[in-house]
């Protein structure tokens, strides 16, 4: 499937945790609602504004990556909203390892590829 306009690269819906935090603030926890090798939907009730660069720790079953990433986009909401991934972060990575596309690749099956 092809992405969005403004996404370059296919989205797989995989629901991985997120370990998530600013410079000088304690970790928060969400989980993915898609993700590609160039960002990510974080699943949250603890947005931050667009702009904000985040460290990540997106926690694989395979392994842990570390990564740092813009939100985009946040959208608040009530915390029922969280299952339907209308609350929550969309996040570009900054300088993406080039072995994420390869880990997403092996970790999606067929029926993963999504455009949302």
């Amino acid at each position: 499937m092809s992405p969005r306009p403004l996404q370059k690269t296919p989205r797989h819906r995989r629901r991985v945790e997120v370990h998530y935090k600013m410079r000088g603030h304690a970790a928060q926890i969400g989980f993915s609602g898609n993700i590609s090798a160039s960002g990510m939907m974080v699943r949250t009730p603890r947005v931050l504004p667009p702009g904000t660069i985040l460290s990540l720790e997106v926690r694989f079953p395979q392994r842990t990556i570390v990564l740092t990433g813009r939100v985009m986009w946040a959208r608040e909401g009530p915390l029922s909203w969280l299952p339907t991934g209308k609350i929550g972060m969309g996040i570009k990575f900054v300088d993406p390892p080039a072995d994420l596309a390869t880990l997403l690749k092996r970790a999606a099956a067929p029926t993963d590829t999504a455009t949302s």
